[in-house]
């Protein structure tokens, strides 16, 4: 196992980091776009230096692996493998990316205070290289995987990653659209992608692509290949824009210059690719194969270089260019001859190197010219000679002329067409298809020299050369594609193109890249192709206003413009039921359970269980209270009124059952039942004094004031889904195994693993602590969205952001968080509340492994204590004295302390949320008894954090000050200016005689004091 595989991608990870932190503090706006280029470039370089190191080693035929365990009870690895075939992949990744990030840097810097097209800033735009350092992460992550799951993920990192990256100019409509578009088709791929890797893996016994390879037998022969083969076929196909998906790849243009040139040479749209050359040894070999991928590879070769060459755009023209050379990779990768896979290794390097030339030529353009349009451009040779000469060499390599590395990737491809061992059928179909293919590409690599730097200008522009680091970017894979065809054959990359294509044929694969292999059919098609490809360069201006009227029936966006309001339909229809009425929704679920409980589940209720011996009568009479106490509760919840009344009697409800699970006795969960009663209770009311009247109105109405037959059936409901609940519920307890299989295993085991007398503290932080992070994730996204949605229709509804206007807010006494005046005693008791509070959750996250508490009450006690300083001193005080009660930041600090905490388990035992006693470790012997400096600590004390973050932010929102009525506000400044002149001290106002507010009409409903 070799762990410099991991050092790449945490360079690339680090430098992501780096340009984070870019986007966020004062250095990034300080920091020039050039040197952040420069200097971030770092990462990619040093990451291929890292990979260059292995090359020896790889070209004298070894593999390199490295794999840790990631979910064991699953058999699953987080692995990585260095090949033939993912080196020279992860070279292009690295090598490609280093230049994009130093000529973004120029690129975001505006030519002397003018824009270009694309629309770029004047100020540093860190956000960009951002993004471009986590999608080159992740793609570097996808070639490097050696695991089915492992590749899944960094897939679906590609996908997002260049979701924002397409939409990076995000105001701009069109790139909106474009970016929606891309993750629409490509995230639909991956789901269906994911779903193949899992049969294959399910097939095959193993998620280790080595196990899946040697497994190809199998797979083939299975009844679910079609089945597995085609999902897989869909996630690729779709990534690599293949008809008829392919449209969603020109939508993608709208990023900026630099995104499109490394989208398209040498990370996304080649992942697609990627995937089959590397499942090719397992699932190829088949009729279904060849025929699903060259079909469809064809087909999308004809489309881009069809529809290409009417394009004006120059992004536009090359991006479809792009989509006819995927269609030709993906035709290779069907075949199953060794030169099929030969053209594949060569046309990959040959297509990354001239297409990224091209593309950063065209940012060039853009940035010096102010537009990219072929009707405004031409003649700029003069202005540009660097440009033009770079643009040139990379143009002739597209159009496949000698001696140009391109002419050789044409070459072996149309070997590949006139190969014997294919169908009778296509040796007629595939050549002819590539000619006319070639000279179309020939075609559009002219219009890009003749229309765009030579003849006359179309328009009045002045255009100048880029700085030399500018048009150095793509100068390098122009040169390194000019110097493959001059220079002697280098053996070193004939070697690594070699092992690449034996990795993905799956047996030995000899690679020459000598241009002149002597006068053969390929040649002379060649020459077919550049023949027809003159004519229709020089035919152009009466050719292309037919292409551009024929080209119209081949647009398939008027079916994924179907598709979406197809699915918006199908969204309308099912929300017919959506009606916001939380009767409606519990009765359909009481229904249909109830329905399925009798018609399917066949219920039998067994008889009640008799009466344990030795019980004592006292306390069975005082279970059989609480039980009657929960009932009446509950049923008062439902029947009372008034608001208030029926949130208290909920939580006397909630609160009885905490006596109950005391009896049992179980004090963990007595005690947890205790607190997140009383914040219950505390949040509830709270949000009555944000509910506003009219809303709370009719509601009452809804609830109270139905008809005879509603209510009937109502009542029918209730009662047919509590009998059904209670038959399931005794069910339950009565049929169970007696004896525990799972509860022996915590009580042999919580102290000797985890250090831990409290086996339920140990069971949620140790045994199970995944699923406590999941909960507290929750727990958290339910407060930020409370405070994100609420926040939001509150400020719709009109409410101020604060309690008074002009002299009022500050010179207003302390008022309560739902307006009354408080008296000093209130406030003592808050004062004092508050650090008692903290004081004991200090104790159950010290404790928590020795005692009954944990985390989760802690963070609910301290929320506590800060709801009743919202009590006392209002909102608006409490924000100004708490200043170190910052929600957002305890609950990301609180879920990164859980994240890291695991992490640090995981590379200590190889196992993420496993127990680490880190005072055994660092020798700690010093520490009270029952307290232990462990994971379990640090987990506690995230949970706490995450909790009170995500409870302050609930009360942050339903505790904020409301917009007042008119009358409200003048009495408030009267008084404020009384105090302000001395005529009136705080004295003079007592929590009895508050300002009038506004009542509501109802003579049953009355303001919220509280």
């Amino acid at each position: 196992m070799d762990d410099t595989l991991t050092l790449p991608l945490l360079v690339c990870a680090v430098g992501a980091s780096v340009a984070g932190l870019f986007t966020v503090t004062p250095v990034g706006r300080r920091i020039s776009p050039r040197a952040m280029g420069w200097l971030l470039a770092i990462a990619p370089v040093v990451s291929c230096g890292i990979l260059v190191a292995q090359t020896s080693t790889l070209l004298a035929g070894q593999t390199l692996g490295w794999s840790v365990a990631w979910i064991p009870s699953l058999g699953l690895r987080f692995s990585l493998v260095l090949d033939g075939l993912s080196l020279l992949f992860a070279l292009l990744v690295l090598g490609i990316g280093a230049l994009v990030l130093m000529y973004s840097g120029y690129y975001f810097t505006p030519a002397h205070g003018e824009y270009g097209s694309e629309g770029v800033t004047r100020n540093t735009d860190a956000r960009f290289m951002f993004y471009l350092l986590l999608f080159m992460t992740s793609m570097l992550g996808l070639v490097l995987a050696g695991d089915a799951i492992t590749l899944f993920v960094f897939w679906e990192g590609t996908s997002i990653t260049s979701f924002l990256l397409v939409a990076y100019k995000y105001k701009d409509k069109e790139a909106r659209r474009g970016a929606f578009r891309a993750l629409f088709i490509t995230g639909g791929g991956g789901i269906a992608l994911l779903a193949g890797l899992v049969f294959a893996a399910s097939i095959a016994g193993s998620t280790s692509f080595a196990e899946i390879l040697r497994q190809g037998d199998v797979l083939r022969a299975s009844e679910l290949y079609p089945v597995l083969f085609g999902l897989v076929a869909l996630g690729a196909l779709t990534k690599s824009a293949q008809a008829p998906a392919h449209f969603w790849l020109p939508g993608a243009m709208s990023a900026p210059a630099p995104a499109s040139a490394y989208l398209h040479s040498a990370t996304m749209v080649k992942a697609g690719v990627y995937l089959l050359a590397r499942m090719h040894p397992a699932l190829g070999g088949t009729d279904l194969w060849f025929w699903l991928l060259s079909g469809v590879g064809l087909a999308t070769m004809l489309i881009g270089a069809y529809v290409g060459f009417k394009q004006n755009d120059l992004k536009a023209l090359l991006a479809y260019s792009t989509i006819s050379q995927l269609g030709v990779l993906v035709m290779l990768t069907g075949q199953d001859t060794e030169i099929a896979f030969k053209a594949l290794v060569i046309s990959i390097l040959a297509h990354a190197l001239y297409k990224s030339a091209l593309f950063l030529v065209t940012g060039i353009v853009d940035h010096e010219a102010g537009t990219r349009d072929l009707r405004e451009l031409g003649g700029i040779w003069r202005a540009m000679p660097a440009t033009f000469a770079i643009a040139t060499i990379a143009a002739l390599s597209m159009a496949g002329l000698p001696p140009l590395f391109g002419f050789l990737a044409k070459e072996t491809l149309l070997a590949t067409a006139t190969h014997p061992n294919v169908p009778a059928i296509v040796e007629v179909i595939f050549p002819a298809a590539a000619v006319l293919a070639g000279a179309l590409i020939l075609a559009q690599a002219g219009l890009i020299i003749l229309e765009c730097f030579l003849g006359k200008p179309k328009s009045e522009r002045h255009p100048h050369e880029a700085p030399a680091p500018m048009w150095l970017a793509p100068a390098i894979p122009a040169i390194i594609s000019l110097a493959i065809g001059l220079l002697p054959e280098p053996e070193a990359l004939a070697t690594l193109l070699a092992r690449a294509a034996a990795a993905s044929y799956g047996a030995p694969v000899k690679v020459s890249l000598a241009l002149w292999t002597g006068i053969n059919i390929p040649l002379a098609l060649s020459i077919i192709a550049i023949g027809v490809g003159t004519a229709i360069l020089a035919l152009r201006s009466r050719l292309r206003p037919l292409f551009t009227t024929l080209s119209g029936a081949l647009s398939l966006t008027p079916l994924y413009d179907g598709a979406l309001k197809a699915i918006d339909r199908l969204a309308w229809l099912a929300t017919r039921v959506q009606n916001g009425k939380l009767r409606l929704y519990l009765a359909i679920m009481f229904v249909a359970a109830g329905v399925m409980m009798v018609a399917i589940g066949r219920l039998n209720v067994p008889p009640l269980p008799p009466a344990e011996v030795g019980q004592q009568p006292a306390l069975v009479a005082l279970r059989v209270f609480l039980l009657l106490v929960i009932a009446v509760a509950a049923l008062a919840s439902a029947l009372l009124k008034r608001d208030l009344f029926a949130i208290l009697a909920l939580a006397a409800s909630g609160l009885s059952v905490a006596m109950l699970m005391i009896l049992e006795p179980a004090p963990d969960i007595a005690l947890v039942q205790v607190v997140v009663e009383s914040l219950t209770l505390v949040v509830l009311v709270l949000a009555l004094t944000r509910l506003p009247r009219e809303q709370r109105e009719r509601a009452f109405e809804f609830t109270f004031r139905q008809s005879y037959p509603g209510l009937v059936r109502d009542v029918l409901i209730a009662l047919g889904s509590g009998a059904i609940m209670f038959a399931i519920v005794l069910t339950a307890l009565v049929t169970r195994p007696r004896e525990s299989q799972l509860t022996p295993f915590y009580e042999q085991n919580a102290k000797p693993l985890t250090s831990a007398n409290d086996i339920v503290g140990a069971v949620i932080v140790d045994f199970r602590g995944f699923d406590t992070f999941v909960e507290i994730a929750v727990f958290a996204t339910a407060g930020l969205a409370i405070y994100t949605l609420l926040r939001y229709a509150s400020r719709k509804a009109g409410d101020r952001d604060d309690s008074g206007t002009g002299p009022a807010k500050d010179m207003l006494p302390f008022r309560g968080i739902a307006s009354p005046l408080t008296s000093p005693f209130v406030q003592a008791l808050a004062l004092l509340i508050l650090p008692l509070t903290l004081v004991l959750a200090i104790a159950h996250i010290l404790y928590g492994h020795d005692q009954p508490g944990d985390g989760f009450t802690a963070g609910v006690i301290v929320s506590l204590g800060v709801a009743t300083w919202y009590v006392a001193f209002g909102y608006e005080e409490t924000k100004r004295r708490l200043t170190w009660l910052q929600p957002g930041g305890f609950v990301g600090a609180g879920l990164l302390l859980a994240i890291g905490s695991a992490s640090a388990a995981a590379l200590i035992n190889g196992s993420f949320f496993s127990p680490v006693d880190f005072g055994k470790l660092l020798g700690i012997n010093f520490l009270p008894r029952g307290v232990y400096f462990s994971t379990a600590t640090l987990f506690e004390l995230a949970i706490c954090l995450t909790v009170t973050g995500s409870a302050v932010l609930m009360l942050d929102t339903l505790g904020h000050p409301k917009d007042a009525d008119q009358e409200t506000i003048r009495q408030m400044e009267e008084i404020a200016t009384l105090r302000q002149r001395g005529e009136v001290t705080l004295d003079d106002f007592t929590p009895d005689e508050p300002p009038t507010r506004r009542q509501p009409d109802r003579p049953d409903e009355t303001a919220v004091e509280i």
